[in-house]
């Protein structure tokens, strides 16, 4: 890694090698924008594949051997590089064989540039509690109740009651897992040689009681028994795992642990389990803070980062659609006070809206659109689960700290463009446009199950989505004193996920 002193200041010049988890935008381009707006340079492969359809894992592991020399971080998906991506890793049949193959490439990889310093990402596979061969084997569709029910009596360690599975589905059920453990043991292998310098282990979406869960405590004492715990971090998310390997890497590089404190909406309801989630939501904030390479104090004034989270009571809907549209009397007056204090102290101020699951709490946005903020200094996420918002925001405020002390270089244009997509996505579309989409395509004569895998007249719903966004881009425009322009796309084909370009009109 490389870096160079201009006038006092750290510039750090730096080049990752990023392999993400598939190709969607949140997965992807998130990493790419955040870098761009720090200056650094990011090496990512061309071509993937589509959702069920693999990436070619050949052309990736020859990409990764012609462009490993010359970069200081490898930054890795393991579900990309072993199986094409994250969805494929719930579908193949690839041997256990070709993908150990497969993992070792890491260890050439190393012995190829010995600098290089390796941070990877692998997922427990998750286990729906819903029919839907969506993201799932074909089967998902008619047993995937039956299988998460199934999944439960085997967590419990308790005999297992009749039931209508099918045996090949229960033995292809319980062979995947068991495939999927036996890679990450072997990774954790490589944590020990050190070919890896840091390894996160996903929970993808789960819950409470879940096998997902008993997997994890399994490896969990494994790691522990190995005194690996300060290399290997197992937590609730997926999709934010990159950026947190971002942050974690710099922390690692510049041998500083920026500290946190973490302030509440709702402080008496911290120990809420969020939706697709094993752990309450106190335990899963600090992994996520330690996840990014920071560490807790409950210091009134000697922290760094002020991470307030927008946390939920028991008597509120769990996801954004269903939030009253009504403005409630409670305000976030908590937030303004603590913005004014933390920013009076040159503090860095990270918002992470949990309040809802798949999208933002409407009022605080609009209360924070209304203000006059500095996003050289403030951060805000509010998309799909808990964990996805807490890591992602954890992250970018590292990333803030990291500029202030002079240590990365700002593109403040790129920084606000960045943070302007996320409020557009997560506030605009997830949290309001995208029920209006589903709602017009049943209008349509087809169902919005249906319509799940694929829309059926893309450019339509692409010139519906960009228009309903235009009120909320409006907001945005007059609070970053921008006239962004907005296109967008669907990186599945599907209406749950967007990708948005924002086009300057100056």
């Amino acid at each position: 890694m490389l870096g160079f002193k201009l006038q006092g200041a750290y510039i750090l010049q730096m080049r990752v090698l990023f392999l993400p988890i598939d190709e969607r935008f949140c997965t992807k381009d998130y990493f790419l924008h955040l870098c761009s707006s720090v200056g650094i340079d990011v090496l990512v492969p061309e071509y993937f594949g589509l959702k069920k359809i693999p990436a070619d894992v050949d052309y990736i592991i020859n990409w990764l051997f012609e462009n490993s020399s010359n970069c200081d971080i490898a930054i890795l998906s393991l579900d990309m590089l072993l199986h094409g991506g994250l969805v494929p890793s719930r579908l193949d049949y690839t041997q256990e064989e070709t993908l150990v193959k497969r993992l070792n490439v890491l260890s050439l990889l190393k012995r190829q540039n010995t600098n290089l310093k390796i941070y990877v990402t692998k997922s427990i596979t998750r286990i729906p509690t819903y029919n839907s061969m969506e993201e799932e084997p074909d089967y998902w569709g008619y047993f995937g109740k039956a299988l998460y029910e199934y999944s439960l009596e085997l967590a419990k360690g308790s005999k297992v009651k009749k039931t209508d599975i099918p045996n090949w589905i229960i033995e292809d059920f319980l062979w995947r897992r068991r495939r999927n453990l036996k890679i990450i043991r072997e990774t954790i292998k490589l944590v020990r040689s050190e070919v890896i310098d840091f390894l996160t282990i996903m929970l993808d979406d789960n819950s409470e009681g879940s096998l997902v869960y008993k997997e994890a405590c399994e490896l969990h004492e494994l790691v522990k028994q190995q005194g690996l715990s300060d290399k290997i971090q197992i937590r609730n998310g997926a999709d934010e795992a990159s950026l947190s390997l971002l942050s974690k890497s710099l922390c690692d590089y510049f041998g500083l642990q920026p500290t946190f404190k973490i302030v509440y909406r709702k402080p008496e309801y911290a120990h809420l389990v969020p939706p697709y989630h094993s752990d309450d939501l106190d335990t899963s904030t600090k992994s996520h803070i330690v996840g990014a390479g920071g560490k807790l104090t409950d210091s009134e004034r000697e922290f760094d980062i002020l991470l307030y989270v927008n946390n939920f009571a028991p008597d509120e809907p769990r996801e954004a659609p269903f939030q009253e549209n009504l403005h409630e009397q409670e305000s976030h007056d908590k937030l303004k006070h603590l913005i004014e204090l933390a920013l009076e102290q040159s503090k860095i101020i990270a918002i992470a809206d949990v309040r809802y699951a798949n999208g933002s709490d409407n009022i605080l946005v609009e209360e924070l659109l209304q203000r006059p903020i500095d996003w050289k200094s403030v951060t805000y996420y509010g998309w799909n689960t808990a964990g996805n918002t807490l890591g992602s925001t954890c992250a970018h405020a590292v990333i803030l700290y990291f500029s202030k002390v002079g240590l990365l270089k700002l593109n403040v244009q790129d920084l606000e463009k960045y943070q302007s997509i996320l409020l557009l996505e997560h506030w605009g579309y997830q949290a309001n446009v995208r029920k209006m989409l589903y709602g017009e395509i049943e209008k349509l004569g087809y169902s919005a199950g249906s319509c799940l895998s694929m829309i059926k007249d893309e450019d339509w719903a692409k010139n519906f989505v960009q228009e309903n966004l235009k009120p909320y881009l409006e907001k945005i425009n007059r609070a970053f004193k921008k006239s962004w322009k907005c296109s967008i796309f669907f990186p599945w084909h599907r209406p749950f996920e967007i990708g948005i370009v924002l086009h300057d009109t100056q």
